[in-house]
């Protein structure tokens, strides 16, 4: 049976996020395994509660990371964690009824569940995200070059300095009597 394999194309460059996709596809792998090698229902339900519960572990990180940094598609983002945790419900419902699974429905099941989001929202997360750094980056660049910024003969001549002000005890004070 063909299982999910890890590739380039699958990451999103972001470390924490792709670690997590690498163990959910590890756990989909291992389900895919106990229903293509017959498994009774009890192995494969313990591997889907592992999914699913991993699964909830992922999406709630990548939803407190969404709330962290204001990402603009977070209800839509939340709406489809929703969508899939229901999928993998369903998967369960059909295994306490009895119902058989076919190492192919599996498969199908776990590449449009698994892999369709990854390379559609999560990657749209991660573009956003990389989008947040640069523009970080370039903020904290261009601060470091106003911080080293100096004029090349001292203080611009617009600035106070203490040359170009006369002495305090040249300023005549309102109560000399020196200029009636």
């Amino acid at each position: 049976m063909t299982k999910i394999n890890w590739n380039d194309e699958l990451s999103v460059n972001v470390p924490a996020i792709d670690n997590q996709h690498k163990e959910l596809i590890r756990i989909a792998n291992v389900l895919i395994n106990a229903v293509s090698l017959g498994r009774d229902d009890r192995v494969v339900g313990d591997v889907i509660r592992k999914l699913r519960d991993y699964t909830v572990f992922h999406f709630s990180s990548e939803e407190t990371l969404m709330q962290d940094i204001r990402y603009p598609k977070r209800a839509e983002h939340e709406a489809e964690h929703r969508r899939l945790k229901q999928s993998v419900k369903n998967y369960q419902r059909v295994l306490y009824k009895k119902e058989s699974i076919t190492p192919h429905e599996v498969l199908d099941f776990l590449k449009e569940w698994l892999l369709t989001h990854i390379l559609t929202f999560d990657r749209e997360l991660a573009r956003f995200i990389h989008a947040q750094e640069a523009a970080k980056a370039l903020a904290e660049e261009q601060a470091q070059a106003i911080k080293g910024m100096t004029p090349p003969n001292g203080p611009a001549p617009d600035s106070p300095s203490s040359e170009s002000s006369p002495p305090v005890d040249a300023i005549p004070s309102r109560g000399d009597s020196s200029e009636t």
